[in-house]
């Protein structure tokens, strides 16, 4: 039977796999746009890649990586007792989050 605690959203900062929210998003991307931050600059100040800036900066650079993700993804694709470890990790962290009152949101 699955727990409730499946069907429901992580928050951007209780998600592990979000590196940047979407204020830090708007905030990349100003900062960029003064001119006076380079992408490297960029990274380490939100301990991000290189690549990570310029895909939010760029959109057009994001499109080109997302489609290449989209033909390749067999490429990166876990298999077997690695992507059923990895899911047994990912459902044990939001039942404690739910646990412990901390997972919060409308089940969808």
């Amino acid at each position: 039977m699955p727990r409730k605690s499946e069907k429901i959203r992580l928050s951007e900062t209780q998600d592990r796999r979000r590196r940047l929210t979407t204020e830090q998003k708007k905030e990349i991307v100003n900062l960029y746009s003064t001119g006076l931050f380079s992408l490297n600059k960029l990274a380490k100040q939100f301990e991000v890649s290189k690549k990570t800036i310029l895909l939010t900066v760029n959109p057009s650079s994001a499109q080109i990586a997302k489609n290449y993700r989209k033909e390749h993804w067999k490429e990166w694709q876990r298999k077997g007792e690695e992507w059923n470890a990895i899911q047994r990790e990912h459902r044990a962290y939001k039942q404690k989050l739910y646990r412990n009152g901390e997972l919060k949101g409308e089940d969808k």
